[in-house]
């Protein structure tokens, strides 16, 4: 009896080994459409590509067929998911056959088709292009098929240039071009390259940038959020795009991580600002994505509502670059990212001693003489004490300025702030303006240059010379844009720091003590002179800078 099961057995796993072996091998149907294919219209859609192939099958008696699809992946390279899949079916074993409507359906890289069409044959696998006429078993010496290859990567690469332009000229048109509008906005509906305020996700955005505004970090208002359960950005978007997202990865609602906070902090369409053009791929066949520099991307002023003001933006990255961290005793230093060296320019660094009776002493002086010694600079040392005495001193006597004579006040800050022209203003944006069309023109010449060198109505070296000439200029304009930019934005500020400085001081009547919270609202930086000595005496100069109208001298001088 023992040795009749032990044969069945042995029988019955050979038996599943023979089934298996035996086991029919499927005919593959591909299909892909990018994004830019689409715009061709039905005659390439997925639906129109599976009705071929199907038909294909019914008039050749095939039934074991699956389909595979990529919607919405560029043929420039095979990374995609479905391909992926197919391919691994392949060298399983599972497939002999892999239809395709045609070549360029396939893939656009004539490398990396004939490179797979290669493997398909050593690993028995027949390709069938149907609208192209080819079969890897009939056309195995047939001249066209390295030379569709070649034509549909030429192709692409006029689609990928002419997509690129399409798509600067419309960012350049203050047009928004992606398909997910960013949290806090949604498409208009008479119009979907303009964003439109979506007022609940906007209010968390305008708390984000408050919270940052009040010193709260990353991972506190994560946590706060997390705790309130409140929507993330995709699972907010997903509420009200049920059918865009294929996986459910999104559905943690209320998991919110650091970098969706610094995400919305550093977006800049939050001030009504459009801008295309901050990384781009290393080539046509590669996604990875590499940095492009701030003067070379294209930046649209008042293209949508901002869902902030300049302010609130201004005074969250303010704390933001302010490094906080707790001290030996556990408080949060107040002066951090304040303190600056009058020779250096470098920070102070706060430091702490424990005294004898178990109190601290902390001090501040120079990261430049900390770290590499007196021969970069000196100590610039200063105990928080004195810093802090100073400074209230010095607010104190500014609100009592304000306070006798705000009229006076006004009048001193007005002629304080009135370098800023209207006239110098008005004549920047003049040069901006015209820098920014001119590198607009070049792009469009460069584009042409292109077209004709491709078609042979002007030579290589013409093209090279032409090409060198108009990049140059193109350059030299790119980098007056910043500089544009900067002092623009610098002398605006200058002609609106009165009217920002009094409403600051204007909610205050009498400090008492500082915190952190007075001291980023009034102050923009201290400057800490080294000690010097003077008759037998030791001096130590600090400058301190009031926020939008810079040191108050004078004023705190007639205040006294």
């Amino acid at each position: 009896m023992w040795y009749t099961v032990r044969v069945r057995i042995c029988c019955t796993a050979v038996k599943g080994v023979i089934m298996k072996n035996k086991q029919p091998k499927k005919t593959a149907l591909y299909c892909r459409l990018s994004v830019d294919d689409g715009r061709m219209g039905e005659s390439v859609s997925i639906g129109s590509q599976k009705i071929l192939l199907e038909q294909y099958c019914k008039d050749h008696a095939i039934d074991n067929y699956e389909v595979y699809d990529d919607d919405g992946y560029s043929g420039t390279n095979f990374d995609r998911p479905a391909f992926q899949r197919m391919y691994k079916d392949i060298q399983n074993g599972l497939i002999d056959t892999v239809l395709v409507k045609d070549q360029s359906r396939f893939g656009r890289s004539y490398i990396e088709v004939g490179m797979y069409v290669e493997k398909f044959k050593e690993l028995g696998v027949r390709f069938i292009a149907v609208s192209d006429n080819y079969d890897s078993m009939k056309n195995e010496n047939d001249m066209m098929f390295p030379m569709r290859n070649v034509l549909n990567d030429y192709f692409a690469r006029e689609a990928s240039i002419k997509t690129k332009t399409a798509k600067k000229a419309k960012a350049k048109a203050g047009q928004y071009i992606g398909s997910k509008p960013p949290f806090g906005y949604k498409l208009d509906p008479n119009d979907r390259h303009h964003l439109v305020i979506d007022d609940p996700a906007a209010e968390t955005v305008r708390r984000i940038f408050r919270m940052a505004a009040q010193g709260i970090g990353y991972n506190k208002t994560t946590k706060i959020f997390r705790e309130e359960k409140v929507l993330t950005p995709i699972a907010y978007f997903n509420l009200h795009n049920p059918d865009y997202f294929k996986s459910d990865y999104w559905r943690k609602e209320f998991d919110w991580h650091f970098t969706s906070i610094r995400v919305i902090l550093e977006n800049e369409v939050y001030l009504g600002k459009l801008i295309y053009g901050k990384q781009r791929c290393k080539s046509m066949k590669s996604k990875e994505k590499v940095k492009v520099p701030r003067e070379d991307w294209i930046i649209v002023e008042n293209c949508h509502e901002p869902i902030i003001s300049q302010e609130l933006w201004d005074e969250a990255h303010r704390m933001m670059s302010t490094k906080r961290r707790p001290t030996l005793t556990g408080e949060v230093q107040m002066f951090a990212g304040l303190l600056y060296c009058a020779d250096c320019g470098h920070a102070l660094t706060y430091s702490q001693k424990k005294r004898k009776d178990g109190t601290y002493h902390g001090a501040y002086s120079c990261w430049m003489y900390k770290t590499h010694g007196k021969e970069y600079c000196a100590s610039h040392y200063i105990a928080y004490d004195v810093v802090y005495k100073l400074v209230l001193k010095d607010i104190r006597r500014v609100l009592k300025s304000y306070r006798k004579n705000k009229d006076e006040f006004r009048s001193f800050l007005d002629s304080k702030c009135s370098d800023s022209s209207a006239k110098k203003i008005i004549q920047h944006e003049h040069e901006l303006e015209k820098a920014q069309g001119r590198i607009a023109e070049i792009d469009h010449l460069l584009n042409k240059l292109y077209e004709d060198n491709a078609l042979g109505k002007i030579s290589d070296d013409r093209y090279a010379q032409m090409t060198k000439t108009f990049e140059e200029e193109q350059a030299e304009l790119k980098k007056s844009i910043p500089e544009l930019t900067y002092e623009i934005t610098t002398l605006k500020a200058r002609s609106d720091a009165a009217d920002k400085f009094t409403k600051v001081i204007d909610s205050y009547t009498d400090i008492k003590e500082l915190n952190a919270d007075i001291l980023n609202e009034l102050i923009d930086k201290i400057v800490v002179h080294h000690k010097e000595k003077l008759y037998g005496k030791t001096y130590q100069q600090v400058e301190i800078y009031y926020r939008f109208v810079g040191e108050l001298k004078e004023t705190v001088a007639k205040a006294a």
